[in-house]
């Protein structure tokens, strides 16, 4: 009798993942992988064209400031407007601006200092206004105890999608890139429009920020993703000069193609054993990628082993820090805020990259490295003390259903004999 409860739990298990993932799911997937595989590539290549047409660093970086302001500041800006409309149309609405910054591309190549700042700020509007939004539509569209699994799949897509679009873009002249972003972008918009959810969700419970920053469990889960992106893009300066310019460029690959991978499984592994662990196994991951760099930096060997292992920990964390961790803590909560609390690290931590890559070449390698390899290990810490956020049940149930299976297999092999 409890085997046939087992089996009929895993089969109603079994159904509503493919019904989250083949009706209402696949909105949120397309939404959320052409958003990370518009922005990111759309974000190089604008970096780049700034680099031909500002040559004082001062002014390269004021004006990239200029694009994170606008990012940050319309972030929370955004996450008061969703409340005004339904998601869904205010989505749409930022997936159109997206596709009007794209266009206003065009006129960097007239060189006006004004015109920068202008584009510039407009892209981080693009980018900032719907984000968290667009992340929390994902934490609303997926449910605890699959939320890992389908995000290994969003984070796999949208790793793909980025790895295929960056490739476009690099490959064509500058018009071409400008006129592939705003196609990629519009795409984005069109599917959605015909596959989005016709019935809006009920809104969440809305908190303040104060309430939300208090949060224990939140405070031990997000000091070590701020760990994380001060190391990463602090690091990233200094491995691209000490890899030099060719090797760097699998750093991409690695990050969005073996980080795809690493999501789809990571994701599978979470929704079993829970988040924690599998974060821990990231900084772990990573932290053992930086000390072999820090003590056997001269074996070009073991330099494509650590772009494996940053892949692999980049897969994970996005996997998390991006889709998962946050939604499991807003629970029935407004999970804007969270999203956005959980998204500002990776923003500040951009900006901090630009600030810090003229100073890169001044420090020794072995020193970065040694330091980057102490604080990933460092962050580990406040993991220790923070709650798991899949539920005990949930675990338990993926245990007992894996406990199913193998009777089963066992039971068949006696059968056989």
């Amino acid at each position: 009798m409890e085997e046939e409860g087992l089996q009929k739990k895993m089969a109603e298990t079994h159904i509503a993942r493919s019904t989250l993932l083949r009706k209402d799911f696949l909105a949120v997937l397309v939404m959320v992988a052409n958003a990370f595989s518009w922005f990111f590539p759309l974000y190089l290549f604008f970096q780049s064209t700034l680099e031909k047409f500002l040559t004082d660093f001062m002014m390269f970086s004021a004006v990239l400031g200029v694009h994170f302001v606008g990012a940050i500041g319309f972030a929370f800006a955004g996450t008061w407007l969703v409340r005004k409309s339904s998601r869904s149309s205010f989505l749409c609405a930022w997936m159109l601006i997206g596709v009007i910054a794209s266009a206003m591309m065009f006129l960097l190549e007239v060189g006006n200092l004004m015109l920068l700042v202008l584009v510039s700020f407009l892209l981080g509007i693009s980018l900032g206004m719907g984000f968290p939004s667009g992340l929390a539509y994902f934490g609303d569209y997926s449910v605890e105890k699959n939320r890992g699994s389908l995000g290994g799949i969003t984070f796999f897509a949208s790793g793909l999608s980025i790895l295929l679009v960056g490739l476009l873009v690099n490959s064509f002249d500058f018009t071409m890139s400008v006129l592939i972003l705003i196609a990629w972008r519009g795409l984005g918009l069109v599917l959605f429009l015909l596959i989005r959810p016709r019935q809006e969700q009920k809104k969440d419970v809305e908190v303040p920020y104060q309430s939300i920053l208090f949060n224990r469990s939140l405070v031990l889960y997000l000091v070590p993703w701020i760990m994380f992106c001060l190391v990463n893009f602090l690091e990233h300066p200094i491995i691209t000069n000490f890899f030099g310019a060719d090797l760097a460029l699998l750093m991409p690959i690695a990050e969005y193609g073996i980080g795809g991978f690493s999501a789809l499984i990571g994701g599978w592994f979470a929704d079993s054993v829970g988040r924690k662990r599998i974060v821990i196994f990231g900084f772990i991951i990573l932290g053992i990628g930086f000390a072999i760099l820090g003590l056997l930096s001269s074996i070009v060997l073991l330099w494509y082993l650590y772009i494996i292992l940053d892949g692999i920990a980049w897969g994970i964390f996005s996997l998390m820090f991006y889709l998962v961790i946050w939604a499991d803590l807003a629970g029935n909560r407004s999970k804007e805020k969270y999203y956005l609390i959980g998204v500002l690290p990776f923003f500040v931590g951009s900006y901090i990259e630009v600030l810090f890559a003229p100073y890169a070449q001044t420090i020794p390698i072995s020193v970065a490295f040694s330091l980057a390899s102490l604080f990933l290990f460092l962050a580990v810490l406040p993991l220790l003390y923070a709650p798991e956020t899949l539920s005990e049940k949930e675990i338990e149930k993926k245990r007992l259903q894996k406990y199913l299976e193998d009777v089963k297999k066992v039971r068949k092999k006696y059968k056989k004999e």
